[in-house]
């Protein structure tokens, strides 16, 4: 799939080097060091970093990881060499006596070995002690398995296997609690300054006016603060449980055991010890164990050791470690140790993982984020000067015509409307919204950064099996001595010889395998779809699998790998068969004429090309390990059609990123121009702090869940691709919030300066007039949010109610806001400083809202 945008040709230009710009906040969307990550963190002033980044990924812990991986690989460089050490001077000194005695083993609820003497077995890579145990036999029988059946694999076994040798599953950092991030949420450091503002004010009230009506400002700011508090820490509790739930999903491989003479699929947390596994190219060592048989069979154990260097597993060298990756041939293994008995095991009991994310969309808000609150912090000083300087020579009074004292607080709050600590948080709740539906659509997603990208893919490159056509194979032609055999099960045109070898060839030339049941029913045949298609070929023929494979024996084995598969197909049309050096050139040819490309792969041939793609889809079906963990999203039914599915989420989150920012940069802009030239002018302000911490509720966290979760519609699919490049805030951004704010600022300053006259306000009480005033025009600005989200649902369209009764979400915020709003008016005055309005100034407010 190829199309263009206007874009295109600048979208990946320079986005591949990390060094290639020198704006701290254009950074790389794969492989960014962490230099590079330090860098932006450290661009701008931040006036409350730890909850600004609190989205993004934990540097300092990320260096604890490294520096604890360092030393594990250490120690199991020490264990490796005191290993060999033995084993070279066990084979070199001539025993003096051959009849050492077997250790003595206790077992373990009714096994005929201990978990810890397993554990020690594999972790020492002790020969010795193996042979001593009977060799790979002996251990199985210990275990009460078969090498070749595996165990019998029914519940009660399973059960007993998990009690005596523990589960497949590590630990898993404590999940913060919800106090804690309550707690996180406090040390927003404009929040605290606001809350030591409320204490002032809740003291010089309680001087000024008595206990009796003094304490309401000061409580109402507390209250107010403790609020947004509460709402932050329960955004972030709910949105760190999913992405935490989404990492165990990612973490959920599916592989083959053998129980009961059966090859099944189940989950990696399901392995028991005494599992037999079959393990092919691509494939994930699942546990510790020892190689029961193998042919050219290679590791990469760089995740534990650190080192490139394949090694060869054979009778020399048995020992497998959970967590490498099978680079060549083929073999099986028996299971010794899971969980946190392997080294893995170890390794992970040391590391806590973080669900930390950092992608370039994030980066580009922070600074939007920084830059805003930057200018709100120059206007809140100039505020506080201009009420100091009214203070001092005599010009601001209350209604009662006393002196009033500065309100500190009210800078600080403008700080805290102006900065849009929103926009990060729209970013995460956006993500947590699709990751959830597209698990719904067959995709997970393994990099949030591709999950940004995939919106803005110009190409997609793409395998023919298994994407494009359904990954099933059958021999549809047979061919022996020129002659074509039709149909291709008539066996009576080969000689008994000829079919006897042909049999043997197919049940001994496979990785895959056949279960016969003992009853009529069909057998099940597993593998590759190549294998499978010939290993069904060969029961047609019939083939007794079992019995001719037990009837000879291999003496060598060439395996089938990616450098062995050559040429055949035009690489611009299908890349199925070529090389994985042809697909990572093509890919990068791509990228350099300014593509942002998607590839989609199965095997561990494709990972190259699935590593350099700006996106990476896997096959979650067919793929290996390898090929998934190269890529940023796995297609879990390996449809293409669901690859279609994520380009369209990966557009919707762009789009509900663009409509939360023309949202919420409407409201500060209004926001701050209201209150400032009020202020400048006559000293008093309209919206005080307690309603301007209200309307930070709505901007902040409600308007995110309104506009970041608004689910994807076609019109997506009919736009060009978005260029990486392109600003986030179009032209027609820029239009909607400035005649949106600048409609705002005009009525809300009319009425703040002639509201009386124009409310009909004159015959009134002038202190109460003046609070009906000040409540029209709060009343107002919360009303013109409400629609503003309304306006920012289709920032491009006349009819904005256009499928609104689709988002249930969207309707259920506007309810809430609106039905509190109209709690605070009517009923909780005296601590918003509100008083109650007539039905007919709730019409003229709805209608001057209704209007923009």
């Amino acid at each position: 799939m190829d199309s263009s945008s206007s874009g295109a040709d600048k979208a990946r230009r320079d986005s591949g080097s990390c060094g290639g710009s020198d704006d701290p906040l254009d950074i790389p969307g794969k492989g960014a060091p962490v230099e590079r990550l330090k860098k932006w963190r450290q661009a701008a002033l931040v006036l409350n970093a730890s909850l600004r980044f609190r989205y993004t990924l934990d540097l300092k812990k990320e260096e604890q990881k490294e520096e604890v991986k360092k030393k594990f690989r250490a120690q199991a460089h020490v264990k490796r060499a005191v290993s060999r050490y033995k084993e070279a001077a066990r084979v070199n000194v001539e025993p003096k006596e051959t009849t050492d005695a077997a250790p003595h083993v206790d077992g373990a609820l009714g096994f005929g070995i201990e978990v810890e003497q397993l554990t020690a077995l594999t972790r020492d890579n002790n020969y010795s002690t193996l042979q001593k145990y009977g060799g790979i036999s002996g251990i199985a029988n210990m275990l009460k398995a078969d090498t070749k059946k595996g165990t019998c694999g029914d519940d009660p076994d399973l059960k007993a296997r998990q009690n005596a040798f523990g589960s497949n599953t590590y630990p898993r950092k404590k999940r913060s609690s919800f106090l804690a991030f309550v707690w996180d949420a406090c040390n927003d450091l404009t929040l605290i300054i606001l809350m030591v503002a409320a204490a002032v004010s809740l003291a010089l009230g309680i001087v000024t006016e008595g206990i009796k009506e003094g304490w309401y400002d000061g409580a109402s700011i507390c209250f107010a603060v403790l609020l947004v508090v509460f709402v932050i820490g329960t955004t972030d509790y709910k949105q760190s449980l999913q992405f935490q739930n989404l990492n165990e999903e990612k973490q959920n491989i599916r592989l083959e055991v053998v129980r009961g003479g059966r090859r099944i699929k189940v989950s990696i947390y399901d392995l028991v010890v005494g599992d037999v596994v079959p393990l092919k190219i691509g494939d994930q060592v699942p546990a510790d164990g020892i190689l029961i048989s193998g042919h050219s069979f290679c590791i990469d154990e760089s995740s534990m050791t650190g080192e490139s260097k394949i090694v060869n597993k054979d009778q020399k060298s048995l020992f497998m470690m959970s967590g490498c990756k099978v680079v060549d041939g083929y073999g099986t293994m028996l299971v010794t140790a899971v969980g946190i008995n392997t080294q893995w095991g170890m390794l992970m009991a040391d590391i806590s993982e973080d669900s930390g994310v950092e992608t370039p969309l994030q980066v580009r808000l922070n600074g939007v984020a920084t830059f805003i609150g930057i200018i709100g912090l120059y206007v809140a000083v100039l505020v506080l000067i201009v009420l100091v300087a009214r203070y001092f020579t005599g010009h601001t009074y209350n209604p009662d015509g006393s002196p009033q004292y500065v309100k500190g607080k009210m800078g600080v709050t403008i700080v805290v409307v102006a900065v849009p600590e929103g926009l990060p948080l729209a970013v995460t709740l956006t993500h947590a919204f699709s990751m959830r539906k597209m698990m719904r659509d067959k995709a997970l997603v393994r990099s949030l950064s591709a999950f940004e990208t995939v919106g803005s893919a110009t190409t997609i490159c793409t395998d023919k099996t298994g994407t494009l056509t359904l990954n099933q194979m059958f021999v549809t032609e047979a061919y022996f001595g020129g002659k074509k055999m039709v149909p291709t099960d008539n066996t009576e045109m080969l000689s008994a010889s000829v079919l006897t070898m042909i049999i043997e060839g197919i049940a001994q030339n496979t990785s895959g395998s056949i279960f016969e049941p003992e009853d009529d029913q069909a057998p099940d045949v597993t593998g590759l779809p190549t294998e499978k298609a010939i290993l069904s070929w060969g029961l047609q023929l019939g083939m007794k699998f079992n019995e001719t494979r037990s009837k000879s024996s291999i003496l060598q084995v060439s395996p089938f790998n990616s450098e062995k598969k050559r040429g055949g197909v035009a690489v611009h049309v299908v890349m199925g068969r070529s090389s994985p050096n042809d697909k990572l050139l093509f890919v990068k040819a791509l990228k350099n004429k300014g593509h942002v490309v998607a590839v989609t792969g199965d095997s561990t041939n494709d990972a190259p090309a699935l590593h350099e793609a700006d996106i990476g889809l896997s096959m979650g079906i067919q793929g290996t390990e390898v090929a998934k963990e190269s890529s940023d999203i796995v297609i879990l039914d390996d449809n293409f059609a669901s690859i279609v599915r994520v380009v369209r989420w990966g557009r919707s989150v762009y789009a509900n990123i663009q409509k939360f920012i023309q949202f919420q940069l409407t409201v500060n802009v209004a926001a701050l121009i209201i209150n400032v030239v009020s202020i400048v002018s006559s000293g008093d302000v309209p919206l005080n702090a307690v309603q301007l911490l209200w309307v930070n509720l709505i901007m902040d966290t409600l308007g995110a869940l309104a506009l970041a979760t608004e689910p994807p519609n076609n019109n997506l699919m009919q736009r060009p691709p978005v260029g990486r490049r392109e600003p986030l805030i179009t032209n027609i951004m820029w239009r909607n919030l400035l005649i949106m704010a600048f409609y705002q600022v005009a009525v809300l300053l009319t009425l703040n300066f002639d509201g009386q006259n124009l409310l009909q306000l004159k015959h009134d009480n002038h202190a109460h007039a003046e609070k009906v005033k000040h409540t029209f025009i709060f009343n107002t600005f919360v009303l013109c949010q409400v629609f503003n989200e309304f306006n920012a649902r289709k920032p491009d369209e006349l009819n904005v109610f256009k499928g609104i009764t689709r988002n249930h979400l969207f309707l259920a915020i506007i309810a809430i806001t609106v039905v509190l709003q109209v709690l605070i008016i009517e009923f909780l005055g005296k601590f918003t400083s509100t008083v109650r309005l007539s039905w007919q100034l709730w019409l003229v407010s709805i209608g001057l809202a209704f209007i923009r």
